[in-house]
């Protein structure tokens, strides 16, 4: 019908029952006028939805075509006990998660849910017995960059209706989350907030070293400093112990004032060498929030007294040996080992493990043979039975690995890979000396005898007639470190260059040994002449394998680079070896994991690692290279509750109401998040729309067969038609 038949027919009906209203207003109570009047409009309303055919639109979600995730946080900071109460927030959301809110079952029935966990970066969330497992995840909380590849995922794949945040509000990572937020607001997607958390400061106490690692020697006193700092309202009573493997070597007790630090020192000492961590310890306060920072961990590296291996390769046996390994003898410090010719074909070995006297029955022709040593002291007669890829091998030693080398005897018998290394030209000879006292250089090779005992009176002298073995002129980067009086230039007793990463030395005095006769101070003069001159020769020597983190404190959760450089065969940095790091965490557990070349350094191999238990972590690298048996060699550091993770752990409610406020979705508690029954949904989701008229509706035509037939009783009632 049209509209304006309608608006007729209305007014019609309007005035009719006006007229009637009016009509018996002196012959029937006005209560009863009344109710006739609502029945007749009631009609009236009713025919008129007949005739208007209005239409009941529904719009609900396309279900199944679209994902809800629930993002929970398991960062470091959701282990906080807020108010000191035994429940971490961790516990709390696991709780809330366990208990399926009605909220949860709208969502999926409405859309997928999905559930995440995150700290750093995103995984699936895994359910044990209807329980949320979430064990706290390595790394920093980065809040915003998760969001934002919610998004990205979002629009490759399903659309994302509503993302429901669970989290103490933490962030230090990543990108700001509010501008985030800004981008779910743009595309129409609601993040409603779940806060986890205290207004209150947590109440706190911890403790922390001041130093990264110790160095320090067996049997030896050294002091370890921490800080202990109290968030408590009142001072508090600590006891602080130190344990080394679960044993207690230290206590001690300090007050700390409120909100105050507290500087401290605890004495130790080792008796066996190698690394040890010791673990500082806080004894359990009652209202303690983080219990996690109430103990860290020191690294110390005890050492022995520095070891030097020299190897002696000799062309016979002469008292110089022999005084020399008595000099070893008395000097812990010194390890000789020796390879000498006693005739065509047979050899002495002395101080050589049984694999080596395997590997190498005459004179070394592997450059793997000087692995372990520091220095060697080549007899020029020795030379010419060394092959010639022994000689390489020596040279090798001396050029790439650092190592050092001291040439004595008739120096023309060296063969000219050999004669390149000393610090003098050939040819050279034979001279015989009058008695005399040689003169040390005081800043070359002996700069280190404070105490002067090589240039004292007595000296370093030589009988009359002395033989002497000299070269030629020296090099233009060697110099004179023992001279004799009257040429010291042209001929001297030791002269010494560096040569490629390693040093070389020639020394024209043979008979040192006869230092040591005499009285004990020339015992001392021939033990200090040898022991500075080893020294400088083998101090700049490079291990094959060197390793970079010993001893680091590393943060928890954050990454460490556990790399190590490797030299291969001919000691140069080895760009094909293959290697494995196998680490052991405090609770026992182990990981290995493959290392990777460094793109900036030849020889050097990287790979990442999170540690995620406080303590200490054992590394074991295993070393593959060619032509060489599998190399192990192992290290240690220290994980420790540090870094920027553990440095705050307030609760920050402001940062999530802003995010669900700019996104468009709800703020809850976990107790009001428990009653919910929806949350937003974003308006971009596909929806069903359907269609109802409501003319249609059975009630419809009850109301108006109801309101009609009342009012034709209440006619009749009072004797109207």
């Amino acid at each position: 019908m049209p509209w304006w038949l309608i608006a007729l027919w209305l007014l019609a009906m309007l005035a009719i029952i006006t007229w009637s209203y009016r009509q018996f207003s002196d012959k029937i109570s006005r209560t009863y006028r009344l109710g006739m009047l609502a029945c007749g409009l009631v009609a009236l309303l009713a025919a008129l939805l007949l005739l208007m055919q209005p239409m009941q639109v529904q719009r609900t979600p396309e279900t199944g075509s679209f994902r809800c995730v629930v993002l929970a946080d398991q960062s470091l900071s959701m282990e906080t006990r807020d108010g000191g109460d035994a429940q971490a927030r961790s516990n709390a959301l696991s709780e809330l998660l366990a208990a399926r809110p009605p909220v949860l079952n709208t969502l999926a029935g409405q859309g997928r849910l999905e559930y995440y966990g995150f700290a750093e970066d995103s995984h699936a969330l895994a359910f044990a017995n209807g329980r949320p497992l979430l064990e706290t995840l390595p790394g920093r909380t980065a809040l915003g960059s998760n969001l934002h590849q919610l998004l990205s995922d979002a629009e490759k794949g399903l659309a994302l209706g509503a993302v429901v945040l669970l989290s103490d509000g933490r962030n230090n990572s990543g990108e700001a989350p509010m501008e985030v937020a800004k981008r779910y607001r743009a595309k129409g997607i609601p993040i409603s907030c779940v806060g986890f958390g205290s207004a209150r400061a947590p109440w706190d106490l911890s403790i922390s070293t001041r130093q990264d690692s110790l160095r320090v020697q067996r049997d030896q006193s050294f002091t370890v400093d921490a800080t202990v700092t109290n968030h408590f309202p009142e001072p508090k009573t600590v006891v602080i112990t130190a344990a080394d493997r679960g044993m207690v070597m230290a206590e001690k007790t300090i007050e700390v004032p409120a909100n105050a630090s507290v500087d401290t020192a605890l004495t130790l000492s080792a008796s066996n060498a190698g690394f040890h961590t010791y673990a500082l310890r806080l004894q359990p306060t009652p209202g303690d929030s983080r219990p996690d920072n109430d103990v860290d961990f020191i690294g110390v590296d005890v050492q022995e007294p520095p070891t030097l291996r020299v190897l002696y390769l000799g062309g016979g046996l002469d008292w110089e040996w022999r005084f020399l390994r008595q000099l070893a003898e008395n000097n812990e410090q010194l390890r000789f080992s020796a390879i000498i010719q006693l005739g065509p074909g047979s050899f002495y070995h002395s101080g050589l493990s049984d694999e080596q006297c395997k590997e190498s029955l005459a004179f070394p022709d592997k450059t793997t043979f000087y692995r372990d040593f520091h220095a060697v002291i080549l007899d020029a007669r020795a030379a010419p039975a060394i092959s010639a890829d022994g000689i390489k091998a020596l040279e090798s030693f001396v050029a790439n690995k650092g190592g050092g080398l001291l040439l004595r005897g008739p120096l023309d018998l060296l063969p000219p890979t050999l004669a390149a290394i000393i610090p003098q030209h050939l040819p050279g000879g034979r001279v015989v000396v009058p008695a005399l006292r040689l003169e040390p250089n005081p800043d070359f090779i002996f700069n280190r005898d404070f105490a002067g005992i090589l240039r004292t009176g007595r000296g370093l002298w030589l009988p009359h007639n002395t033989p002497l073995w000299v070269a030629g002129e020296l090099k233009r980067a060697a110099r004179v470190a023992l001279a004799l009086p009257y040429a010291s230039q042209s001929m001297p007793a030791l002269a010494a260059q560096g040569y490629g990463a390693g040093r070389a030395a020639t020394m024209a005095v043979e008979s040192t040994w006869r230092w040591r006769l005499g009285d004990n101070s020339r015992d001392e003069l021939h033990q200090v002449f040898w022991t500075h001159l080893l020294t400088w020769l083998g101090e700049v020597g490079k291990a094959q394998v060197r390793m970079h983190c010993r001893g680091v404190k590393a943060p928890l959760g954050d990454e460490l680079a556990i790399d190590i450089s490797v030299l291969g065969a001919d000691f140069l940095p080895a760009p094909d070896a293959q290697l494995n790091a196998r680490i052991t965490a405090p609770d026992g557990s182990e990981r290995q994991i493959p290392m990777e070349p460094a793109p900036d350094e030849v020889g050097r191999y990287t790979a990442l690692y999170i540690p995620t238990q406080p303590g200490e972590h054992q590394v074991l690298y295993e070393v593959r290279l060619p032509e060489q048996p599998l190399l192990e060699s192992g290290t240690s550091f220290v994980a420790r509750q540090s870094g920027i993770e553990a440095e705050d752990s307030s609760f920050n409610e402001a940062l999530l109401r802003d995010i669900a406020r700019v996104s468009g979705g709800d703020f809850f508690t976990p107790e009001e998040f428990r009653r919910a029954r929806r949350v937003p949904l974003a308006t971009s989701i596909p929806m069903r729309t359907t269609t109802r008229p409501l003319a249609s509706s059975w009630l419809l035509f009850a109301v108006l067969s109801g309101a009609l037939l009342l009012l034709w009783w209440s006619r009749r009632r009072i004797g109207l038609k």
